[in-house]
């Protein structure tokens, strides 16, 4: 009779373990990176890349699609940009959020248009971990605009990696970029 108890148990135990495995299946299917989606605009409509000289809607957030250990072994890392309406009662729209390599280069536009985050809404751009085009001095230029007063956006980066046994994890924080000064 013990024998068949514990066999019924361990029946249980098999059964709860499949059913739980297939909630962290789904949970991970549901968190599963999904790209902003975009006002598309109209041909001939969008913005070139422009210094900023005279407003200060445009975030720039460095990035690093490597960084590098053990004398110069490189560590590729996944990042996650995260762009926040900090605004509690007004929306903003994020009119171009585009991904620069270490030389400067433009490597993506991550939007086709515009993409407005409401009151407290968020959007993030996912750079994959085999994506190493940036480089270990990549970096974002993010370019925003709002009908009415707001607080400014908060864009951060969070890189993720593992190298051997060893994980590492870090963030990076947006810097509102205003006026050039000359000398």
């Amino acid at each position: 009779m013990l024998a068949a108890l514990g066999g019924a148990g361990f029946l249980i135990l098999i059964i709860m373990m499949i059913y739980l495995g297939s909630k962290l299946e789904t949970l991970e299917d549901q968190l599963a990176y999904q790209p902003p989606v975009t006002a598309v605009l109209a041909p001939g409509n969008s913005a070139p890349l422009r210094a900023v000289e005279k407003d200060a809607n445009t975030i720039y957030v460095p990035v690093y699609s490597h960084i590098y250990a053990k004398g110069g072994k490189p560590v590729l890392l996944e990042t996650t940009l995260s762009v926040r309406n900090t605004d509690p009662a007004n929306p903003v729209t994020l009119t171009s959020i585009r991904y620069f390599d270490t030389r400067g280069e433009l490597v993506q536009e991550y939007l086709d248009g515009e993409i407005k985050l409401g009151p407290l809404e968020s959007t993030e751009v996912l750079v994959q971990k085999r994506d190493s085009r940036g480089g270990s001095g990549a970096n974002f230029i993010i370019t925003w605009h709002a009908d009415n007063p707001v607080h400014h956006p908060l864009a951060q980066a969070v890189m993720v990696g593992n190298a051997d046994q060893h994980s590492i994890s870090f963030l990076s924080a947006g810097r509102r970029l205003g006026i050039r000064i000359s000398r």
